[in-house]
């Protein structure tokens, strides 16, 4: 997703942190941008779907889901 972003604009970086819910099943609940250096909201919207599909390692017995945030950041190579 951002390599074909650099090609709408090569200047395109910054940190991006999300928040996101993991239920005990591994599956990704919620996802959204607490900040972003970004400034391309087309790009973020993509990253926030993204990261929805993502599969952690399910856990069993009584665990409760787990909201954590991760930064991420993004720099041309």
């Amino acid at each position: 997703l951002y390599n074909r972003a650099l090609r709408r604009d090569p200047t395109l970086q910054g940190k991006v942190v999300l928040r996101l819910t993991i239920a005990p099943d591994g599956s990704v609940t919620a996802c959204e941008i607490v900040s972003s250096e970004l400034g391309d909201a087309d790009l973020e919207q993509k990253l926030v779907q993204r990261v929805k599909l993502f599969r952690f390692e399910a856990r069993s017995g009584s665990v409760e889901p787990i909201t954590t945030t991760k930064p991420i950041d993004f720099f041309p190579a």
